[in-house]
């Protein structure tokens, strides 16, 4: 999908405002905004504002090339003994 109208790193339709994982994810980064999952989920269906969509853009890139970045996940379980 690519096109005149789209915001950086914007691969998906942008729903509806009323959208129920819209909100879940807008809701889920202004309440945690380290969170990954939601920062990539606003991105891909740009929803944020052009300058935050770029800017969370290139650490999505980052991430996936292995720079590391990642936060708002679980600290790894330690070993049992």
């Amino acid at each position: 999908m690519a096109g005149p109208d789209l915001k950086p790193g914007q691969t998906r339709p942008t729903p509806t405002p009323g959208m129920g994982d819209r909100v879940f994810y807008e809701t889920l980064l202004r309440e945690r905004p380290s969170s990954v999952m939601a920062q990539e989920w606003c991105v891909l269906h740009g929803v944020l504002p052009v300058e935050e969509a770029a800017r969370l853009h290139k650490g999505m890139v980052r991430r996936r090339k292995g720079g590391g970045g990642g936060g708002g996940g679980a600290a790894p379980a330690s070993p049992k003994r």
